[in-house]
């Protein structure tokens, strides 16, 4: 099983933006009483950030402001203190990244947005302007990261429609994606067509000629409203859409076929020279002792349990089909001095003894690449575990381990169990985990308990919104919610 989780598309800056390691996007949106605000997303790596110590945990931090003017008149300012959370992990501390959303209620006009990092040359400019509310309209698109359905009073500034919703501040399509995820709001089409009306919403890629591609094109029928959100996902491929000029396009149309309103949204696919940020770098000596590019490739493979999501696009897109040996070698040295820019070749060689240590143990049933397996993967990202406990024979279940953390990439008491479907000890996959992000299957008691049970994890529910009893005596469960 692949452990990789991939976001949809990768991060890359296409504002005014100084640097790599942050960014920042501007969405416009509407109230149903035709208030008329913005979102400033800010999203800031560790590594541009303060980072602090104090009883081996580890906090990145910093302050910026956001300005709004109209012509030479200050509309609004803030002063922010972003502050990560507490991890004993250093690596993780520095390599994280941060992402913060102000919002600002603002009356129709033309606006002029700064933010600036403070004590950094990080400085972003860019206009926008707010359209007059009461006509047909449809919101800034926003490509999503990532998301979670939402619980009842949790809600925070990233919740719309029932989810919590991170944006990806790009318009890049990854290399290696199938598809892209977006959110977007229709206002005011109950005024073209009665409220509770149904009305037609196409949405799709267009190709290198500019038309919508019919294999990328999709339609909904809504019912009109003030406000109509729309969370929707689209195929990609490697032609759709183009490298340069493509968009998401978005049309309305009523029962009749008339079109209301209609939007299009710049999208593109990576090209490898959108990534080459590396030409002129002073490169560190372990980076530039790789002379092989396929041992180096094999080398930054290596590295994705680590790495951000981000990264993992960049090796398995851009960096697996690029034959510049320099590129590679940069991608290298700029990953560990993003997380330790004090000293990046230490912790290059903690890691590099780490991946060793998954090899030897993991390696068995992936040609030797410890990173490649699930078991390999954890090691990697979280460390070493506290406690394992085994039971690989003599029992009603498929051998299984469970591995569980005291304190791990800011969280505490976080457990993992692995199982074997095949009866292979070599080749333990991972069934089960109460770490965010990772894999939470709602069944896998079910699954563990009967050797004749051919459910697929994939096929289970992958959620958390109903957990087990935790007292159902059964051995594994016992096990893993008391080790």
């Amino acid at each position: 099983m692949n452990r990789i989780l991939l976001f949809i598309l990768h991060f890359a800056l296409y504002n005014q933006v100084t640097a790599q390691n942050w960014g920042v996007e501007i969405f416009r949106y509407q109230l149903a009483n035709q208030t008329s605000f913005v979102d400033v997303a800010i999203e800031l790596n560790a590594s541009e950030m303060t980072m602090a110590v104090e009883d081996s945990l580890w906090t990145a931090s910093s302050e910026f402001t956001v300005i709004i003017e109209q012509g030479n008149q200050i509309k609004a300012f803030r002063k922010i203190q972003l502050s990560g959370p507490l991890t004993a992990d250093s690596t993780e501390a520095w390599s994280a990244d941060h992402m913060h959303l102000e919002r600002f209620i603002l009356s129709p006009g033309n606006y002029q947005v700064t933010v600036n990092v403070e004590g950094t040359d990080l400085l972003f400019k860019d206009n926008f302007q707010i359209s007059i509310c009461g006509k047909p309209d449809v919101s800034d698109l926003m490509l999503v990261e990532a998301y979670a359905k939402l619980s009842h009073g949790e809600e925070s500034p990233f919740s719309r429609s029932g989810f919590d919703i991170i944006p990806l501040l790009d318009n890049k399509i990854a290399p290696n994606a199938d598809q892209a995820r977006f959110y977007v709001e229709l206002y005011n089409i109950d005024q073209v067509v009665g409220l509770d009306s149904l009305f037609l919403m196409s949405f799709g890629f267009t190709n290198s000629n500019g038309n919508l591609s019919p294999n990328h094109t999709r339609y909904l029928r809504l019912s009109a409203a003030p406000v109509v959100p729309v969370f929707e996902v689209l195929p990609v491929d490697g032609a759709v859409p183009p490298e340069d000029g493509g968009f998401l396009k978005i049309e309305i149309r009523s029962r009749e076929g008339i079109e209301i309103t209609t939007m299009n949204y710049p999208m593109s696919r990576w090209s490898p020279a959108d990534d080459n940020n590396y030409a002129g770098v002073a490169l560190s000596q372990f980076a530039t002792q790789w002379t092989d590019r396929n041992r180096l490739y094999r080398h930054l493979e290596n590295h994705l349990p680590l790495a951000s999501p981000s990264e993992q696009n960049t090796i398995l897109g851009i960096l697996k089909v690029t034959r510049d040996l320099n590129m590679l070698q940069g991608f290298l040295d700029q990953f560990w001095v993003r997380r330790n820019p004090e000293n990046p070749t230490k912790s290059w060689q903690n890691y590099t003894n780490e991946v060793t240590v998954a090899d030897s143990i993991f390696g068995g049933c992936r040609s030797g690449h410890g990173a490649d397996t699930d078991q390999g993967y954890v090691y990697l990202k979280y460390g070493r575990p506290n406690s394992i406990i085994k039971r690989h024979h003599n029992t009603d279940y498929y051998p299984y381990e469970i591995w569980h953390y005291h304190n791990t990439s800011g969280f505490s008491n976080r457990r993992f169990l692995f199982y074997a479907p095949h009866v292979v000890l070599e080749c333990l996959e991972i069934l089960h985990s109460d770490m965010p992000g990772e894999i939470s299957n709602n069944d896998w008691i079910e699954i563990l308990k009967s050797r004749e049970n051919r459910l697929r994890v994939s096929d289970t529910q992958l959620n958390r919104l109903n957990p087990r009893n935790t007292f159902s005596r059964e051995e594994p469960e016992d096990l893993f919610y008391n080790p």
